[in-house]
């Protein structure tokens, strides 16, 4: 009855996030809407071990990245390198690119959504140095808006802080131990673990795309049924 239980918890969980992101449907390019993928290489960089929040003490989503590596968007960044830091690496690491956007996309008037499809697990999202959005649950697509947060005609900049450290409030959920052993492990490694049988993959999973809307368009779509009779 327990693992029912936790099965049923995780179910309702996973149904309720379902609903709320339905309506962001993949976006379609059509003769009222341009998509521009984002994918390709981005720069990357892990945060010092020992100082995890490094990265928002600086402000890396403000400047340029430095000491980075290339890392392929969609993808995985455990298994890119051959380094084992990589690979296990739990905590803080930051994706940056540059992209240019067309001056015209101003001067249509149009709306500009910045799309992600899967990022894991936490994410932290900003363009031009100005927070776009936060998301939490790492299997789903989310977007926010950044029609005037963009240098139209001009280079723009989008950061992301990505976090893969798995808790009791995470699907799936883990355990997190700050180690002491300093001749064993450098100062402040996190030692990530967990129950399920497959390694815990992380970075920008899925497609990254910039999208517009028209000034005057379909947000989402509400069908309701009802019976009459037996149909």
């Amino acid at each position: 009855m327990r693992h029912d239980g936790v099965l049923l918890d995780c179910f309702c969980v996973l149904l309720g996030s379902a609903v709320i992101t339905s309506a962001l449907l993949y976006p379609q390019e059509s003769e009222t809407r341009e998509v521009k993928p984002l994918d390709g290489v981005w720069k990357f960089r892990l945060s010092p071990p020992d100082k995890p929040d490094q990265g928002f003490d600086e402000e890396w989503y403000s400047n340029e990245l430095k000491e980075w590596i290339n890392m392929p968007v969609p993808s995985s960044f455990n298994d890119i390198t051959v380094h084992a830091n990589v690979r296990d690496y739990v905590g803080w690491v930051w994706y940056q690119r540059d992209f240019f956007v067309p001056k015209r996309w101003q001067q249509d008037n149009i709306g500009v959504y910045l799309r992600f499809g899967s990022v894991h697990y936490t994410a932290i999202v900003y363009v031009n140095g100005h927070l776009v959005t936060e998301h939490y649950g790492g299997h789903l697509p989310f977007q926010g808006e950044v029609t005037n947060l963009l240098n139209y005609g001009a280079s723009n900049r989008v950061s992301v802080a990505v976090n893969n450290t798995l808790t009791t409030h995470t699907i799936p959920q883990g355990s997190v131990l700050h180690t002491n052993d300093t001749d064993m492990y450098p100062e402040g490694y996190i030692l990530n673990t967990y129950t399920f049988d497959f390694f815990n993959y992380a970075g920008i999973h899925r497609p990254v795309v910039l999208y517009t809307v028209p000034q005057s368009y379909i947000d989402d779509i509400t069908v309701q049924t009802d019976v009459e009779g037996e149909t």
